[in-house]
């Protein structure tokens, strides 16, 4: 069996209670602060952000390395880990 080891995240942005749209900008001013490899951790209530965080990681080359779900349909939470895409020469 293999484990994958998963460092602490670089950032946290949390998002809970807001929809995603509203936390997108927040989003990208902090991935642009990460040097490639670094990670961002995202909190987030909106059930919308598993659909959004999935293409945006792929349309943006970034890495989308741990996707979660949390706690009971009433009140679930979603959690993310997204790593940074080293610099294009």
């Amino acid at each position: 069996m293999t484990t994958t080891v998963i460092d602490a995240p670089t950032k946290t942005l949390d998002n809970r209670g807001s929809n995603c749209a509203a936390g997108f900008v927040q989003l990208l001013e902090m991935m642009e602060s990460l040097a490639p490899g670094e990670t961002l951790a995202i909190l987030s209530t909106d059930a919308a952000s598993q659909r959004e965080l999935r293409e945006w990681s792929n349309r943006s080359g970034n890495t989308l390395v741990q996707a979660t779900t949390n706690g009971p349909f009433w009140r679930r939470e979603y959690h993310y880990l997204i790593r940074k895409a080293a610099a294009i020469s």
